[in-house]
């Protein structure tokens, strides 16, 4: 018997090493469908005072007219839809910078794409052809991962759990890989249905069938165990309109042919807070401010109530054009773009926190699913019916809008992580906060070889300054450290073949395969993409007894889910893992 010991192979394959950057929502970006989980449209980003002058416009050649903007850092996404020779639609991602197509991806020529997502992980897209989800590499729009089993989710988009997974009608997914986390089950009287939203750690939607009462339920986003339930809440069979929680945690629900319900959930249940009798029928979503107060269009007129009392405090003197599905953005000086969507007559309107004075209005027909969002440096994109995308751009200055991204947020233990400001309106000094790390802090701009030595979860934090002012972010759940796997007992013997899950994992471009073995045999590991096909065998020799580890490095291999398979002996088992570029 050979000296039994720890030995670690490197199997190297030709490499073309392209590192991708990620960053996490923050209220710069617009992840979702009014821009954040709770869907009250509240945003760090400053809209422009006026919109007499484009920032930049461009042209999607063939497509009839788009849906909703998503915007991460300095990129936005969104759907362009074609009806000849056929109905289909597809993805594009734009700089918000000039508005340059960066990429774009249809899946098949048969393909309805339309956006519900966008974070740094991923673009998330829904293919209403074939009531799919799938997950879309930001750098190139390369297939990460397809999930099949989806309604459409275009009205209402996905949510973000704290470190980032995708939450969807009740659905919680890995982030990585697509697969299920948990999933609760219930009923909704109308489907495809929109809706749902969060707050913190809590999901609400409503259920009931269009025969049983309407209830508003909460559950767990951690595990997904259901929490509790309101009372009844009285209206029509049906309920299409959407939730909102505003800026405090008040959920709002209008009921289709009921009322307004503010409700409160005390940590014990959702109880009633207030309600509001409307003029005539509310949609769409409110929107929150964060000096307390909510605002809704009834009646044609936007009106501001007072979040405690649920009081009307001011009504806009503008009528607006009816439509359905209504979005409300608010700024960071309070001004409230309200769009009616959907309509011929579509529209932007734009006003004082007050109500009182219309600061401008902007047509553009048929916009679907869309509200006002507010992207980097307060850029404000508009796409509706036609060829045509165009963007304004707030002009002037203020405190920045803090913001950024690690190269990485999945380590080993014992790694470092490079971290990257990305925030608005131009700071001019930064603090970072790294507990958990060996370095504390930093007043760098772009702080190196942050060292993680302790296996955890740990958040992130950033002041950024300038004359103007000061903001804070603060990414919880953002940096997780993985445990490495070390043999203590160099001599010890092990009775049994074990092929452990490669690590990191997802990966790019290398990742470790690591396994046990009790004797000595010839020991071979194939790679094979997601439909069986053999790609490459990175080990075929003779090894000792012991733990051994395996580098694979994927060189050109594009993303997406792989598997590896040891033989040994009489020993064989797969694994899967997941190329993430």
């Amino acid at each position: 018997m050979k000296n039994i010991g720890l030995n670690i192979l490197h199997i190297k394959l030709s490499v073309i090493i392209c590192l991708t950057f990620f960053s996490s929502a923050s209220p710069q970006n617009w992840p979702t469908i009014s821009g954040n989980n709770q869907h009250n449209g509240l945003t760090e980003m400053t809209a422009p005072t006026d919109v007499s002058s484009i920032y930049w416009t461009i042209n999607s050649s063939s497509t009839v007219f788009g849906n909703s903007i998503f915007t991460y850092g300095n990129k936005f996404v969104n759907s362009r839809v074609i009806f000849s020779p056929s109905y289909t639609a597809k993805i594009e991602c734009r700089s918000l910078d000039d508005g340059s197509l960066l990429w774009d991806n249809q899946i098949s020529s048969s393909s309805i794409m339309y956006c519900v997502g966008f974070n740094e992980f991923a673009v998330y897209a829904h293919d209403y052809s074939t009531d799919s989800l799938y997950a879309l590499n930001p750098s190139d729009g390369s297939v990460l991962w397809v999930n099949s089993e989806f309604m459409f989710g275009g009205k209402s988009g996905v949510l973000f759990a704290c470190n980032g997974d995708p939450i969807l009608f009740g659905r919680r997914l890995d982030k990585f890989t697509g697969q299920t986390i948990w999933q609760y089950n219930y009923i909704v009287p109308v489907g495809p249905d929109a809706g749902y939203a969060m707050f913190n750690d809590t999901y609400y939607h409503w259920t009931g069938s269009i025969t049983t009462p309407k209830k508003v339920f909460a559950l767990n986003t951690e595990t997904g165990a259901f929490k509790y339930e309101s009372m009844d809440l009285p209206g029509d069979g049906d309920q299409e309109i959407p939730l909102t929680i505003g800026a405090d945690g008040t959920i709002y629900i209008a009921r289709d042919g009921g009322l307004l319900y503010a409700l409160e959930d005390d940590g014990n249940g959702i109880n009633i807070k207030w309600t509001y009798s409307p003029v005539s029928s509310i949609t769409g979503y409110l929107g929150s401010s964060n000096d307390g107060h909510v605002y809704l269009v009834d009646g044609g007129r936007v009106r501001k109530l007072d979040s405690a009392h649920g009081t009307v405090v001011d009504t806009s003197q503008v009528t607006l054009a009816s439509g359905f599905l209504l979005k409300i953005t608010v700024d960071s000086d309070g001004k409230v773009i309200v769009c009616n969507a959907e309509a011929a007559s579509g529209k932007y309107y734009c006003f004082s926190s007050d109500l009182q004075t219309s600061l401008w209005e902007l047509n553009v027909p048929y916009n679907y699913y869309c509200g006002a969002s507010l992207g980097k440096e307060g850029a404000f994109v508009v796409t509706g019916a036609g060829t045509q995308i165009s963007a304004y751009k707030f002009s002037g200055t203020r405190k920045p809008a803090a913001d950024f991204f690690a190269e990485t947020t999945l380590v080993l233990q014992g790694s470092v992580i490079n971290f990257f400001d990305q925030s608005s309106y131009q700071p001019t000094s930064w603090e970072w906060f790294f507990p958990g790390s060996e370095t504390n802090s930093s007043t760098q701009q772009n702080p190196e070889n942050i060292l993680y030595n302790t296996p955890g979860i740990y958040e992130v934090s950033l002041i950024t300054t300038n004359s103007f002012g000061t903001d804070t972010l603060k990414k919880s759940c953002y940096i997780e450290v993985k445990q490495a796997n070390y043999v203590n007992e160099p001599d010890e013997m092990f009775d049994e073949f074990k092929l452990y899950q490669n690590f990191p994992n997802p990966f790019n471009p290398s990742t470790s395969i690591s396994w046990e073995q009790p004797i000595e045999s010839k020991t071979t590991i194939k790679i094979y993409d997601v439909l069986g096909k053999e790609l490459m065998t990175i080990l075929d020799e003779e090894i000792f007894p012991g733990f051994h580890q395996a580098e694979f490095n994927a060189g050109s291999l594009p993303s997406g889910i792989y598997f590896y398979r040891i033989f040994a002996g009489n020993f064989t088992q797969i694994k899967k893992m997941m190329l993430l570029k």
